[in-house]
C-alpha cells in the first residue's frame, strides 16, 4: 500500500495497542452477533506484522480464543501476510502455538523480486526470502506465496522460480493500476497474454502449484458453488483505529480510503454508511457502468476488481482498465476447459467465447448513462 500513492500511514501509529485489540474484539462479537455469521477471519497485515512484539499476537489471539469459546458455533481463522525477512524457527513455533496460517510476499524471480524489495542497504531480499520459505517448509508443512504479477519477467522462468521454491501456492494478483495510472497501451492485451502462457505451463504440469486465480475462473465458467474468498468481505482497522475499505483503493488517490470513522466509536457494519464503504461492500459487482451492464460474460467477470475501474474524471462509471485483458484470458479458458471437457460443454449447450466478438460488440456499445451513472461518477470528487 505504501507505493499507491498514499502516505497517510505516516501519519498514523507504527504498531496498534493492546487497548485497541480489546475494542477490535468487542465490535468483533457485536458483528457476529448482529448478523449470525459463521466464520470470521482476523487477518495481520502491514507494512510487515512480524516488526511488532510477538507477545502481540499471543495478546490478540488467546483473547480471541476466549470470545471464541463463547461464540462456539463459529469458526475463528488467523492469517499473516508478511514479506518474510523475519521469519525463522521461532516464527513458526508462534504460528503452530497460535493455529496463524502464514502467506509470503514473492515478486517471482530473484531479478524481479531483488528490483523492489530491498533492505536499508539497497541489498535485495530474495536469497532471504527463499530462505524462509524453506524454513516453513520444514515447520510448517507449506508454504503459501502472493505474487504481484510483472509482465516484464517471462511466465516460464516466474512459474519455475516458485517451483524451485517448492511452494504450495501462488496467489497471483494483477498491478493496481487505475485509468489514471496505467501504463500499458490498452488497446493491447499484454496481461491476458502473460496469464495465457502461465496457465498453458499451470495446466500441463501435473505436479502444479495451486493458483487461487484460475481455480476461481475456472469456478466460475463451470458454474460450480466452490467457496471462494473476495476481497470485498476484507475490512481494514489501521494502527490508530481507522476503519476502511480494502487498502488496494489507496491507488485511487492520498487519503481516498478515509471514512473518517473509528473503531473507537463506531460499529464494523458503519462502513457501509460511507458512499466507498457501500459500494465497495455491497454493490461493486452489480453496481457497474452499462458497458459493464450489457457485455456477454458480465456474470463471468462482475466488471474487475473496483480499483481498476477508477479514473479521476468520472470515479467508477468505468470499465476495467484490464477489460479487453479479462475478456481475452476468460475467453481463452473457457476455450481449453472445452477441449478438456468436451462432454460437459456439449451436454450443457454452450457455445464457445470468442474475444474478438465480444471486443467487437462492447465497441459498438456507448458509455451511455445506466442507472448507476451518478452513483459511480460521485467519487470523481470523493477524498478531495
Amino acid at each position: 500500500m505504501y507505493n499507491l500513492g498514499d502516505t497517510t500511514y505516516k501519519q498514523q501509529p507504527k504498531f496498534m495497542s493492546y487497548e485497541l485489540v480489546d475494542e477490535i474484539l468487542d465490535k468483533t462479537k457485536q458483528y457476529i452477533l448482529r448478523y449470525k455469521k459463521k466464520e470470521f477471519s482476523f487477518i495481520f497485515h502491514g507494512g510487515e506484522p512480524l516488526l511488532i512484539d510477538k507477545k502481540f499476537y499471543s495478546y490478540f489471539i488467546k483473547k480471541a480464543n476466549k470470545l471464541n469459546q463463547q461464540l462456539s458455533d463459529v469458526i475463528f481463522k488467523y492469517d499473516i501476510q508478511t514479506n518474510g525477512v523475519l521469519i525463522d524457527k521461532s516464527s513458526c513455533s508462534l504460528f503452530r502455538e497460535l493455529n496463524i496460517y502464514p502467506s509470503v510476499s514473492v515478486d517471482g524471480t530473484k531479478k524481479a523480486h531483488d528490483m523492489y524489495r530491498k533492505d536499508h542497504k539497497g541489498k535485495g531480499s530474495y536469497d532471504r526470502v527463499f530462505k524462509s520459505v524453506q524454513i516453513l517448509k520444514e515447520h510448517i508443512g507449506y508454504a503459501d506465496t502472493v505474487c504481484v504479477i510483472n509482465v516484464e519477467e517471462d511466465p516460464q522462468y516466474i512459474y519455475n522460480s516458485f517451483k524451485d521454491m517448492n511452494v504450495n501456492s501462488v496467489n497471483f494478483l494483477i498491478p493496481d493500476f487505475t485509468h489514471d495510472t496505467f501504463p500499458f497501451d490498452k488497446t493491447k492485451t499484454i496481461m491476458a497474454d502473460w496469464l495465457i502462457q502461465l496457465f498453458d505451463l499451470w495446466i500441463e504440469d501435473s505436479e502444479r502449484y495451486q493458483i487461487p486465480m484460475f481455480a476461481g475462473l475456472i469456478n466460475r465458467l463451470l458454474g460450480t458453488t466452490e467457496h471462494t474468498n473476495n476481497e470485498s468481505t476484507v475490512l481494514v482497522i489501521e494502527t490508530n483505529g481507522e476503519i476502511e475499505a480494502i487498502d488496494s483503493l489507496k491507488a485511487c488517490g492520498h487519503g481516498f480510503t478515509k471514512t473518517g470513522m473509528n473503531i473507537n466509536t463506531h460499529n464494523f457494519s458503519d462502513i457501509k454508511k460511507s458512499p466507498l464503504g457501500k459500494l465497495y461492500f455491497e454493490d461493486s459487482t452489480t453496481k457497474l457502468n452499462s458497458k459493464c451492464l450489457s457485455c456477454p460474460i458480465m456474470e463471468i467477470c462482475q466488471g474487475g476488481r473496483l480499483v481498476h475501474r477508477f479514473k479521476k474524471e468520472n470515479g467508477f462509471d468505468n470499465v476495467s482498465v484490464y477489460c479487453k485483458d479479462l475478456i481475452k484470458f476468460t475467453a481463452y479458458i473457457q476455450n481449453k476447459l472445452m477441449i478438456l471437457f468436451p462432454d460437459l460443454f456439449d451436454n450443457e449447450k454452450v457455445d464457445q467465447m470468442k474475444s474478438e466478438e465480444i471486443w467487437s460488440f462492447l465497441d459498438r456499445q456507448e458509455l451511455g448513462s445506466s442507472r448507476y451513472k451518478s452513483d459511480l461518477e460521485y467519487f470523481a470528487t470523493y477524498g478531495k
